[in-house]
């Protein structure tokens, strides 16, 4: 995809690799850098690794890049970590055992193991709306946050994955990106999930592994539904 790559990111994901088929040796890895890897081409989990997610941030010396390790079950977001090495902040969500029809929620999410949770923001006029480089957004998907960053509060630029994990935590209300990769997703997906965020494509869709190619994700179903109201109308223009 052109984006910068470095020892770093290539070393941290050989590690890691390394570390999971010895714990799962059944399992697919799929990463940035060296691709897909199985044993059993029909096995249930796959993980996703982004070794060093913002490495233009980590090259030039910015503190805001992480590593992302997420795992799918068929496809399906599953479990997720944002690490945020310079910052001391680890991000760990699951969605083990969690339906979204029960009333007992019995996924987890926590930073530095303190739960995490999003804020209570409903309306695009208070919401903190973030994405990380107009730039990396799609013509269509810039058209469509300028018009969310019309209606929000605030709007941020930067910050790679921590803005997911800041969405998580209560201190960003709206993220949107679109142009995305597979190990760009998965992991983000599953801490904000667990954490009680709503998180779709900006079309909608649940996030699905090698399906997914945007995120809309928002702290509350009422500013994720305005949200993809404003998308919607954008799209049909």
């Amino acid at each position: 995809d052109q984006s910068p790559v470095t020892i770093a990111d290539q070393q941290v994901e050989t590690a890691l690799r390394d570390v999971i088929q010895t714990a799962f040796p059944d399992d697919a890895i799929q990463g940035e850098e060296f691709g897909s890897a199985t044993i059993n081409a029909a096995c249930r989990f796959c993980w996703v690794i982004d070794p060093i997610d913002g490495t233009k941030a980590f090259i030039s010396g910015k503190p805001v890049f992480g590593t992302l390790v997420g795992l799918t079950d068929q496809g399906v977001p599953l479990a997720g970590m944002i690490d945020m090495p310079v910052l001391d902040e680890t991000y760990i969500g699951h969605l083990i055992g969690h339906n979204p029809a029960d009333q007992q929620r019995q996924s987890a999410c926590r930073m530095n193991a303190a739960m995490v949770r999003p804020s209570p923001c409903q309306a695009l006029a208070t919401a903190r709306l973030a994405t990380t480089s107009p730039l990396a957004l799609s013509a269509a998907g810039l058209t469509g946050f300028n018009h969310l960053a019309a209606q929000a509060a605030l709007t941020n630029y930067g910050g790679d994955c921590h803005n997911y994990a800041l969405l998580a935590a209560g201190y960003i209300d709206l993220v949107m990106e679109d142009s995305l990769a597979p190990h760009d997703m998965i992991a983000v997906v599953s801490v904000m999930q667990a954490a009680g965020a709503v998180v779709t494509d900006t079309a909608g869709q649940p996030i699905r592994l090698g399906q997914s190619s945007s995120i809309l994700a928002a702290a509350t179903a009422d500013l994720h539904a305005a949200a993809l109201t404003v998308l919607a109308e954008v799209a049909a223009d």
